[in-house]
């Protein structure tokens, strides 16, 4: 799961580099907005939570891994569509949806980490 997140983050960060090149050359700036959500929700939370798995393996064991890591990179896809439809001048009635589920993901990590009792393992393991 470490290695996920952090496969994501990196397949977001080179979505999110072409996206601002291309956004650099057309001159439209108006987007700057989409492509900002696109990095730091795509590349450095999904790198940070690949970071928090690596270094607390005990999330690991958590049956909520997987619908974690679903729910956060669904939600962040469809968020920053949504910002894009309104940085375009549309609605962006995919945001709000989005935006929930980033949320929703994002708790479900912190509700893991704070009941796996994950620091005492690694502490146990490091001890070893």
């Amino acid at each position: 799961m470490d290695r996920l997140y952090v496969l994501a983050g990196f397949l977001w960060l080179v979505a999110g580099m072409i996206f601002g090149i291309y956004l650099g050359i057309t001159d439209q700036l108006q987007f700057a907005n989409s492509h900002a959500h696109a990095n730091l929700l795509g590349f450095v939370l999904s790198v940070l939570f690949g970071l928090l798995y690596r270094n607390w393996p005990a999330l690991l064991s958590s049956r909520l891994a997987w619908p974690q890591f679903a729910l956060f990179q669904i939600g962040a896809l469809v968020l920053v569509a949504g910002k894009f439809d309104i940085d375009r001048g549309g609605g962006g009635a995919l945001a709000p949806p989005g935006s929930v589920l980033v949320v929703l993901g994002t708790l479900l990590m912190f509700w893991m980490f704070s009941t796996t009792g994950a620091e005492i393992q690694t502490v146990k393991k490091r001890a070893v």
